[in-house]
C-alpha cells in the first residue's frame, strides 16, 4: 500500500507540471520520456539528462520553455511517478493521448520515449512493452 503522503505529492506535483507547462506537446514528450525511463523502476541522472537534451535538440519547437524550470519539474515528475506508479501511468498516458493524430506531434514523443529506452545502453522487455502502449495512444501500428 502506498502511504498517503506519497499519493498526496504525487498529485501534486502532477497538477504543478498541469499548471506549469501550457504546451500539451511537451506534456506528451515529457509523459512518454517518463514512462519507459521509469519502466524497469529506477530513473537514472543520465536518463533526465538525456531527455533534457533532446528537448534542446528541438529548441524550435520548444523555445519558450524555461529548460531550468522544466528540468526542475522533470525531477518531480519522476519522484510523483515512482510515489504512485500507477496513478503516474495514468497521468503520462492521458498526456500522450492528447496528441494523438497529430503526426509531427507523435513523431517526437516516440522520439523521446526510445531515447529514454536507449538511455542505459539497453531495451529491456518493460521498456518495449511502455513503448507499445504509447504508440497504441497514439494511434500508430507497432
Amino acid at each position: 500500500m502506498i502511504p498517503e503522503e506519497s499519493v498526496a505529492y504525487a498529485l501534486a506535483a502532477w497538477n504543478r507540471f498541469d499548471e506549469s507547462v501550457s504546451d500539451g506537446l511537451l506534456r506528451a514528450v515529457s509523459g512518454a520520456f517518463l514512462l519507459v525511463a521509469a519502466a524497469d523502476g529506477e530513473l537514472s541522472r543520465s536518463e533526465a539528462d538525456r531527455f533534457l537534451e533532446v528537448l534542446l535538440s528541438k529548441s524550435e519547437v520548444f523555445s519558450a520553455l524555461d529548460f531550468g524550470a522544466l528540468e526542475n519539474m522533470f525531477g518531480d515528475l519522476a519522484d510523483a511517478m515512482f510515489a504512485d506508479p500507477e496513478d503516474g501511468k495514468r497521468h503520462a498516458l492521458q498526456y500522450v493521448a492528447r496528441v494523438r493524430g497529430v503526426p509531427d506531434h507523435a513523431e517526437l514523443v516516440t522520439s523521446a520515449a526510445k531515447i529514454a529506452a536507449d538511455a542505459d545502453g539497453r531495451l529491456q522487455s518493460c521498456e518495449e512493452s511502455i513503448i507499445r502502449e504509447i504508440r497504441q495512444e497514439l494511434g500508430l501500428r507497432e
